[in-house]
């Protein structure tokens, strides 16, 4: 016996691909609750590159995650005793992809993720009409057409969604939360350390893919001591292994204590003390998107790229930003860093702190400002 459209739209097979970077990844998690009202019952299938697997695998809404090793595999075929394990990884990823599937969608609107779809068995192949690199088209069979470029990245994806019948979202859910084992172990290695979990924490994410969006190490310094001092929060410093000698530079400019948590969090750990914060002050980065889609108040500091188009997403939060001619630039590299340099660590904290009272998640104590912390690296 045949089955109805609704039917089959009740067991459709869907496959996402948005494979990097980690906030990429993150501002797409909202298509999964609107495709999963569009089609009931349907299995969503994700792929995505290895560093943000972990988030995938946190949504309860995804049913599958695929990776693809892409930072792995030259690795493996520099050394030929590594060979047959990557050839076996590609080979099995191949394979899956080559199950049949009813829907694939390319979020990414890249060559790389065109290839991937390109290998896909799939009856419906949508994406960008406008893809980020013009050669992701070739292995699409559908492609959509007046999506603004200008919108903001979640709502660009969300309406690629829209195109294939989804409602549109009022206000679109993450569907993120931290696993409470990582919350369980976050808490008692912080209490190893010697601090109180459950006290009120501020996270400062000091680093950033592109050295043009970083901020200063004394920036970073004067706020963490007014966020201690003035404001009663304990202070971390959350990034990779590779991010520690930057921390422990910012550390050394401060005269309150915090902690190095950088190199020491696997993803759901950082997505523990994230959602354990009560603000966290990010630069244009993965932890950014990360803590606002867990809903924990963000202030973001941007300067060579847009944060209309990529800033913290959703109403709690808030972006420090200076207006200058040459912003938003978007390169990875500049000479001055003027866009970033000037951001004044005072009114960083003035946005903490009207941020923590509009949104309720005051700090324990308040207390006089105090000078010294402000004044020792004038």
């Amino acid at each position: 016996m045949k089955k109805s459209s609704t039917e089959l739209e009740k067991s459709l097979e869907i496959l996402v691909i948005k494979m990097s970077a980690l906030g990429d990844v993150i501002q797409t998690l909202p298509v999964i609750p609107v495709l999963k009202q569009r089609f009931p019952g349907s299995r969503i299938h994700w792929l995505v590159e290895e560093a943000a697997e972990p988030v995938v695998r946190c949504h309860p809404g995804v049913d599958r995650v695929l990776v693809s090793r892409r930072s792995a595999w030259p690795r493996q075929f520099r050394r030929p005793e590594t060979w047959p394990a990557a050839i076996s990884q590609i080979r099995a990823l191949v394979a899956e992809l080559r199950k049949p599937y009813d829907l694939a969608i390319d979020f990414q609107g890249l060559l790389k993720s065109g290839i991937w779809m390109g290998l896909a068995k799939a009856q419906r192949k949508v994406g960008f009409r406008r893809a980020r690199e013009r050669l992701n088209r070739l292995f699409l069979n559908e492609t959509v057409r007046g999506i603004d470029g200008e919108l903001h990245a979640v709502e660009r994806y969300l309406q690629l969604a829209a195109w294939l019948g989804c409602p549109k979202a009022g206000q679109p859910e993450f569907g993120l939360r931290a696993p409470q084992e990582s919350k369980s172990r976050m808490r008692d290695f912080l209490a190893s350390q010697g601090w109180a979990p459950d006290s009120p924490w501020a996270v400062l994410v000091p680093s950033a893919r592109w050295p043009s969006k970083r901020w200063s190490q004394v920036g970073f310094a004067r706020l963490g001591d007014r966020l201690a001092g003035s404001l009663g929060l304990q202070v971390a410093l959350v990034g990779v292994g590779q991010d520690r000698p930057l921390v422990e530079g910012i550390r050394g400019k401060m005269l309150n204590r915090s902690i190095n948590l950088a190199g020491s969090t696997d993803i759901p750990a950082l997505m523990a003390i994230l959602e354990m914060a009560k603000v966290v002050v990010s630069t244009d980065s993965g932890p950014m998107h990360m803590a606002a889609a867990l809903g924990t108040p963000v202030v973001a500091l941007f300067g060579p790229t847009a944060p209309w188009l990529t800033g913290p997403y959703g109403t709690n939060h808030r972006v420090v930003r200076r207006e200058m001619s040459c912003s938003p630039c978007f390169r990875k590299r500049c000479p001055t860093k003027s866009c970033m340099e000037s951001i004044d660590p005072e009114e960083v904290f003035q946005q903490v702190r009207l941020l923590i009272e509009e949104t309720g998640h005051r700090a324990s104590r308040e207390k006089p400002v105090e000078k010294l912390a402000l004044e020792a690296f004038a």
